[in-house]
């Protein structure tokens, strides 16, 4: 139930500030420099409410780091003219003014903090005015963008809130590495973050690791949706609590094609309700509906799926701060978060005050936003990102970093980048009814021993994908193999069987 509007609303109300506060830490400042050094990693100059008191703020910083002193001598004249003085009041007045206003250094440190919430809190009023004239006027705006800016802004603002961290010995680093490292020999896995599901990635890589973004990138039909899937289900059946977004697909897409897995059918029989396992009937042409042990083993791919600390999010087109949204309430709930999953970046929207820019600049946005969530959980965030025509028309089809154009900042921003791509896929393309093209002034001898070659290589390359490494902060690069059921679109390791549960529950239920 609503409680009574207050009185008289905002009227009475003041943006909050703190000019005592920033008049008393000039005047320190101005009288011991060492004043300075107390509050150089607190402060910037527009946090400060008047400008002139930002502006004089900024003068002393610029002497004070360039070795020089910064007293009322020294920046009097910067500020004689200065268009940001009153009316009635000389740079003399001014300065004479912050001096009386001192109280001596040891406080120093206290009037900075008080100064900087006061920023935060007046910043904070803004946006919350801002959005409350917004929701009682007429327009056209629908209240997910309400919501959207409020969100975006308010993150940008506690993003600003936060002190510069402490700097650490290099030691101390070093420590604090060991240390890690026997928590990682303890827990008897040999990972330094938390499982991707698949062996063969995480011998290459060490696991997830948190804080940091990591780039899955593929051409389509590759499977990338497939891979990331199995990672976000593989990784919640070791304990891990994960969040997955999909852009393109809806949750009961994703569930037909988890179940398909476990089930061992094709997800078309998931979808329709029919086996694709057998032709079909030779005189109606209709497929078969599924037999009982299929409906039965699909249910126990949902029983099995029931314990998985594994929760989807399908919303379309959502921005990065609408995903923080959930990503903090998974965060604080019993149940934690320990991974998210981004199918695919692409699909992902940047902010409203982004959208009139072109798509390298949306896509930075978008980047930083990732990297910068990745951090503020301390979990690892994994983007799938859809790449660049320009492999598909190389003779050698196999992704490099320069597919990524056009995609902002994701190779930078990401500490680790990864390609998936699989080699049937086009020589099927090439091969395709049998009927292969033949080259000009080609003997036939030339044209049948390549024909042989490219039906062999087609062959030998089916269920079998490759992950290339192609950037990666901790460790090597290179690649590893995994192998890929068309049928059921589910990756596995090349050590596993074909007929082996599609994911294996190593942690208890959440």
């Amino acid at each position: 139930m609503n409680g009574p509007a207050p009185l008289f609303g905002s009227a009475m109300r003041e943006r909050p500030t703190n000019v005592p506060a920033e008049q008393a830490l000039l005047g320190a400042i101005l009288t011991n420099n060492k004043a300075f050094g107390r509050v150089e990693e607190i402060l910037q100059p527009e946090h400060f409410y008047v400008p002139l008191h930002g502006a004089i703020f900024a003068a002393m910083r610029t002497l004070i780091w360039a070795g020089n002193v910064a007293d009322p001598v020294t920046l009097r004249p910067r500020f004689e003219n200065d268009p940001l003085l009153p009316i009635d009041m000389t740079a003399a007045k001014v300065f004479a003014t912050l001096l009386g206003c001192m109280v001596g250094i040891t406080n120093a440190a206290d009037y900075a903090h008080a100064i900087r919430s006061a920023w935060f809190r007046r910043n904070l009023f803004d946006v919350c005015a801002e959005t409350a004239d917004l929701c009682c006027m007429p327009g056209d705006r629908p209240d997910s963008a309400l919501m959207e800016m409020l969100e975006s802004r308010i993150t940008r603002i506690a993003s600003g809130s936060v002190e510069i961290q402490p700097t650490v010995q290099i030691g101390d680093a070093i420590g604090q590495a060991i240390a890690n490292a026997r928590a990682a020999a303890e827990r008897g896995d040999g990972l330094a973050g938390i499982t991707w599901g698949y062996a063969a990635l995480d011998r290459m890589t060490g696991g997830l690791h948190a804080g940091d973004l990591t780039l899955l990138g593929a051409r389509p039909a590759m499977g990338k949706t497939a891979l990331g899937l199995g990672i976000a289900v593989r990784s919640a059946a070791a304990g891990n609590s994960v969040l997955f977004w999909s852009g393109e697909m809806r949750a009961a897409q994703l569930g037909a094609r988890a179940g398909a897995a476990w089930a061992g059918l094709s997800t078309l029989s998931v979808f329709t309700g029919r086996r694709y396992d057998i032709p079909p009937h030779a005189d109606t042409s209709q497929r078969e509906p599924l037999a009982e042990y299929q409906w039965r083993e699909l249910e126990e791919g949902e029983h099995a799926a029931a314990s998985l600390p594994l929760r989807i999010d399908h919303r379309s087109g959502i921005t990065v701060a609408e995903l923080r949204t959930q990503a903090r309430a998974m965060k604080r709930s019993k149940q934690g978060l320990n991974l998210i999953v981004v199918d695919y970046v692409g699909l992902l929207s940047a902010s409203t005050d982004s959208r009139s820019f072109n798509l390298t600049h949306k896509m930075t946005e978008i980047s930083k936003d990732l990297k910068n969530l990745a951090g503020e959980l301390e979990i690892p965030v994994l983007a799938l990102a859809q790449l660049s025509r320009e492999s598909a028309k190389r003779e050698d089809k196999r992704p490099e970093l320069t597919d990524l154009r056009d995609s902002g900042s994701l190779e930078q921003d990401a500490a680790t980048v990864l390609f998936l791509h699989r080699d049937h896929y086009y020589l099927n393309k090439q091969l395709g009814d049998g009927n292969i093209p033949r080259n000009d002034r080609e003997t036939d001898e030339a044209y049948s021993a390549r024909c042989a070659s490219l039906i062999q290589r087609t062959r030998d390359s089916k269920g079998k994908a490759s992950v290339f490494i192609a950037k990666n902060r901790h460790g090597a690069t290179g690649g590893c193999a995994l192998q890929f059921q068309d049928m059921t679109t589910w990756f596995r390791d090349v050590d596993e069987s074909e007929n082996g549960p599609a994911w294996t529950i190593t942690a208890p239920e959440f």
